[in-house]
């Protein structure tokens, strides 16, 4: 069975999965679709890049990925496929990449197949159907694009800052529930408090002083907690509640981590 997995910004109220599903399934032998996503904010590149780093890397060798978040085509923004991890992603090179694949190895083409529509208004549907079956009937990018030695457009990383007294950090994905994902992992964290007390303030009645092992740590609802998501990374959290609603963070927020 060949997967293909679809990461867009489309939305549910259009036509347009049921479109790409469509062609998917008529042109492609036992083929499996996964949405991995269609509710991306429209043109947010940063959280198509989170989404995808972190839901796609996992799945079997050979699968396919269609990535369809401001897929337009100009000098500027090619449309490319990457293969990584025995894995194949068809996407466009506007910075998404950039940040999905760093310090990892990949073998990059810019798709030389031409549309089967007069019009180029939609990738996904007029193009990256048509590469998706090339390369499950091949399994190889030689014969859907010309090879490319890197990626033209960069996403610079936002890292930590780190003090001998602090460190700052910032929101970088909001999921449906409002938990604040921030850019730094358990890992990092452990190492840089090295065994130090931390607290953080976040308005005036909120300050934090221990990392959660779940939400049911904390003693009631609607209180804060910092806990560790599923993909490692700290997340700031509100018990049966919103956190980023509740505090007005945003992606691109910035939180202070005191040390002690």
């Amino acid at each position: 069975m060949q997967i293909v997995t679809l990461t867009t910004d489309w939305g549910y109220r259009d036509q347009y999965i049921g479109q790409v599903k469509a062609m998917l399934y008529s042109t492609i032998d036992n083929v499996n679709v996964v949405d991995i996503s269609h509710s991306i904010e429209q043109y947010n590149l940063s959280e198509t890049a989170f989404v995808v780093k972190n839901a796609c890397m996992n799945f079997p060798e050979g699968t396919i990925h269609i990535i369809d978040v401001d897929s337009y085509e100009d000098i500027n923004n090619a449309f490319i496929a990457v293969k990584c991890d025995k894995q194949y992603f068809i996407c466009t090179d506007n910075g998404v990449p950039s940040i999905v694949f760093r310090d990892k190895e990949v073998e990059i083409v810019e798709i030389n197949l031409f549309s089967e529509s007069n019009f180029y208004t939609f990738a996904a549907l007029d193009l990256f159907v048509k590469v998706a079956k090339n390369i499950a009937e091949s399994h190889t990018l030689q014969h859907v694009g010309i090879a490319k030695e890197d990626f033209v457009k960069k996403i610079p990383q936002i890292y930590p800052i780190i003090t001998e007294d602090y460190i700052s950090v910032e929101v970088i994905h909001i999921d449906k529930y409002g938990n604040a994902f921030l850019n730094i992992t358990d890992e990092e964290f452990c190492r840089i408090r090295n065994g130090r007390k931390f607290s953080i303030r976040i308005g005036k009645d909120i300050n934090i002083t221990r990392l959660s092992q779940s939400y049911s740590d904390v003693g009631s609802k609607d209180e804060a907690l910092l806990t560790v998501s599923s993909i490692g990374y700290l997340q700031f959290a509100v018990r049966e509640g919103n956190a980023a609603r509740l505090r007005n963070l945003k992606v691109g927020s910035n939180i202070r981590i005191d040390l002690a």
